[in-house]
């Protein structure tokens, strides 16, 4: 009895576990390749790499299997849509080191991030993690291609019952030079870029909010060392999703970027010597969600407390489970 009992609950979790899968594939929409998660046999998030993309990105799909994040080219591996350097949950600084500055956002003068290797997908019943190594280099923006920094960046991809897709972002970047992670905050740091769809139909529609309000400088531009998280709400074909970054309290943090055709994130500056690294931790949490109710992108009274308090409580547990040793 006690066997097949024991054969049981194996078969139990097996099947749990089988709920989540990864597979490698060419990439289906652009060059490349590309990590496919899958729960359910339904695509969930997509970590795109390889020959053809300058930069690695997570594209993360909706309720009904559509793209919800930005991927910047064609199939011929040409721009596409506005702002094409912009692709799903991604980073980048301009660095200034190896005797020049190096645009390591929009990687137009011969720069490029390169993933060196995957690690085997860590899959069990709750979800995924993928560890990939990517060096950040000068390419050709250089006489000589010069490794800047070498990044290890950790993706866990997790979804509940409610279509709540969340991805912890944890990366260490270690300095192979002295350098400075420069720029703005409008083209550095780490950032979500919602499908084009957005910036193409419904750029009028989008709303943020963020904890604490912080100082605002201009449009787009907040100015705080506190921020806990920033929202946006935006519409996909007839659905409303919301895409929300957490920042862990250990990271550095200056200034949120955003803009209403559906990209946001955090920015901070910081100088590393050779072999000084560089973590940071940082949680997305993207759901469905409801059309704002208080007119043209604009939430009501109702709906921004409710949104509000949801994230203050999420933030929370999220600085708890960081904390953790």
């Amino acid at each position: 009895m006690k066997h097949i009992l024991l054969a049981a609950s194996l078969c139990v979790a097996q099947v749990l576990a089988a709920d989540w899968a990864t597979q490698s594939i060419d990439n289906p929409d652009s060059p490349g390749k590309a990590v496919l998660i899958t729960k359910d046999g339904k695509p969930v998030a997509r970590f795109v790499h390889g020959d053809g993309q300058k930069k690695p990105f997570l594209h993360v799909y909706g309720a009904q299997g559509e793209l919800l994040t930005n991927g910047g080219l064609d199939k011929s591996g040409k721009d596409a849509g506005k702002f094409p350097h912009h692709r799903g949950i991604y980073i980048g600084w301009k660095i200034t080191g190896a005797g020049g500055t190096y645009d390591l956002w929009h990687l137009h003068k011969g720069e490029v991030m390169t993933v060196k290797s995957i690690a085997p997908a860590k899959v069990d019943a709750q979800g995924v993690t993928l560890v990939a190594t990517i060096e950040w280099r000068t390419g050709k923006a250089a006489k000589e291609d010069v490794l800047l920094l070498t990044e290890t960046r950790t993706q866990r991809i997790t979804q509940d019952a409610a279509g709540r897709t969340q991805v912890d972002f944890q990366t260490r970047l270690e300095a192979a030079v002295d350098l400075a992670l420069g720029g703005d905050l409008q083209h550095a740091g780490c950032h979500f870029r919602a499908h084009n769809e957005v910036a193409d139909q419904h750029a009028g529609k989008t709303v943020y909010l963020w904890e604490p309000a912080g100082k605002a400088e201009g449009s787009g531009k907040v100015v705080s060392s506190e921020f806990k998280w920033s929202q946006l709400r935006f519409p996909i074909g007839k659905n409303w999703y919301t895409a929300t970054q957490y920042n862990a309290p250990a990271n550095p943090v200056e200034e949120l970027s955003w803009r209403d055709y559906g990209r946001f994130g955090f920015f901070f500056k910081r100088d590393l010597k050779k072999s000084e690294s560089q973590s940071l931790a940082y949680r997305f949490v993207i759901e469905p969600s409801q059309a704002p109710a208080g007119g043209p992108n604009k939430l009501s009274d109702a709906q921004a407390a409710a949104a509000r308090a949801q994230s203050n409580k999420a933030h929370q547990q999220f600085t708890t489970e960081t904390a953790r040793p």
